[in-house]
């Protein structure tokens, strides 16, 4: 039986590769579920605050008078993360004021998850709304692991 010295190095990059990706991927994975776990604990608490007459069901889409206030939410957020950028990109801006707009940021995050979590799937709403709670979510981590600093 030959050896091949080139067949242990494939062998020894590709073991170091799958345990690079599982690590990297389970950073993410524990964070998503953080995430989840957050917005399912406060849905759970609205539910509890609200009388048996208010709860509609989980599935029923949210009627075009009620998608306002959601829209005027997301706008806030998007306000939140544009007043970000704009502190990022400020040379003398404090750490103390970027870490009240990150604060501020997760508020809204809590908020529209739990509106995330009621919407219905296939609903554009939820779409959106999906797209710019990624955004946030990844912006607050990143600064809480320091890529800013």
């Amino acid at each position: 039986m030959k050896i091949k010295s080139d067949e242990i190095s494939r062998q020894m990059i590709r073991e170091q590769i799958q345990k690079g990706l599982g690590q990297k991927g389970a950073k993410f994975d524990e964070v998503l579920q953080k995430t989840i776990d957050s917005a399912e604990t406060a849905a759970q608490k609205t539910q509890a605050a609200r009388t048996v007459t208010d709860i509609q069901p989980a599935a029923a889409p949210i009627p075009e008078e009620q998608q306002g206030p959601v829209l005027e939410r997301i706008e806030q957020l998007l306000d939140t993360l544009e007043e970000y950028q704009r502190s990022l990109g400020s040379p003398n801006i404090a750490s103390d004021a970027l870490q009240t707009i990150v604060a501020r940021m997760e508020e809204h995050n809590r908020d529209l998850a739990v509106i995330l979590v009621g919407l219905p799937d296939g609903d554009n709403l939820k779409e959106l709304l999906n797209r710019v709670l990624v955004t946030s979510v990844v912006e607050v981590e990143k600064f809480k692991r320091g890529d800013y600093s």
